[in-house]
């Protein structure tokens, strides 16, 4: 027997988890653009969008946090530090590339300093995803080796019913145990079939991929020029992954006082790798988007074990000149190594 949880029962969940203290967040579609935005009913979710074009990073690592207070004396600066947010949250609905992107950038904000904005976040929030029975042309989850029923940096996964009335309910950590015994009592048993997942074709061969990038002899290559002679370095592509993390702190204020906050970065602008002395070490977008491509499947994984990339597809779904990391890595792995 199965735990089954009834669509029709969401309602219901929603007003438990908000009475038990929890924000419930999920996908939400406002006008042309989609999101995980808060709700409080059922009707205020969107399950028909195959992915939201917003990825779940936002609610952990917000494009822009105030970070420390200061204010300018005549003897000496007196500063507060604002602290990590204790909100207590679930996310319903979250799609398994976007739960994927969190436990790969965990190794990450816990490497040589632990960002407690990060992890306080992640402690207090339930990840619930539901499998995926639909793609686009975009998802490359199983190119990356994942898949749309993955479990990785889930709490809780649901898998479609078949007769679209509700989800088959798989617990996987204390977490979400805990958050699912509020509405233990609206779950029921039963032995009905999950609907089949999408199927999401390998679009490039990965090891293929990696073992080009990790020759030394093709760091200089032509090939980058000529990839991404398109890219305009809007930076899009970064702000929509679930994986990337640049940042920059920024003091905003006058002569006497002001907030430092920290603000998301990209590696495709310009300005991210200007020296004072005017010195650009990536100078050429080309230069830019090999360091995007390196640093997501050859020195993230070498220093994490883990590719900086779970497979949504935003980088190309969203760009403005139709290119991304599908296109580059389907080029690359026709290359020799």
């Amino acid at each position: 027997m199965t735990r089954i949880l009834l669509s029709d029962k969401l309602d219901n969940c929603v007003a438990r988890w908000r009475k038990a203290g929890l924000t419930v967040i999920g996908p939400v579609k406002k006008e042309t653009s989609s999101s995980y935005a808060t709700v409080e009913k059922a009707a205020d979710f969107d399950f028909g969008i195959v992915l939201p074009d917003r990825s779940i990073k936002g609610l952990f690592f917000p494009q822009t946090e105030p970070m420390m207070g200061y204010t300018i004396k005549k003897q000496d600066i007196a500063t507060n530090d604002f602290a990590p947010p204790t909100e207590k949250r679930i996310i319903f609905g979250a799609r398994s590339c976007d739960a994927s992107g969190l436990a790969i950038d965990d190794p990450l904000f816990g490497w040589d300093y632990k960002d407690d904005f990060w992890f306080q976040r992640r402690n207090e929030t339930v990840i619930v995803t539901i499998a995926c029975t639909k793609a686009d042309d975009f998802c490359m989850c199983t190119s990356l080796k994942l898949a749309p029923d993955s479990t990785k940096g889930s709490d809780v996964l649901l898998r479609p019913l078949q007769n679209n009335k509700g989800w088959l309910v798989e617990e996987l950590t204390d977490r979400g145990r805990e958050a699912f015994k509020e509405i233990a009592d609206l779950l029921l048993d039963g032995s009905e079939q999950a609907a089949p997942l999408a199927v999401v074709p390998e679009k490039f061969n990965l090891d293929a991929c990696v073992a080009w990038l990790k020759n030394p002899e093709n760091f200089d290559s032509t090939f980058w020029k000529e990839i991404s002679m398109r890219c305009i370095g809007c930076g899009s592509c970064t702000f929509l992954c679930p994986t990337c993390h640049c940042f920059d702190f920024q003091d905003e204020g006058d002569t006497y006082s002001g907030i430092r906050r920290k603000n998301w970065d990209s590696c495709s602008f310009s300005l991210f790798t200007m020296h004072t002395s005017g010195h650009n070490p990536r100078s050429t977008q080309s230069a830019r988007w090999r360091q995007r491509i390196m640093h997501k499947f050859n020195y993230f994984p070498g220093k994490f074990s883990v590719n900086s990339c779970s497979g949504c597809g935003r980088c190309t779904r969203q760009c403005p000149v139709d290119m991304g990391i599908t296109e580059t890595l389907q080029a690359i792995s026709t290359l020799k190594p």
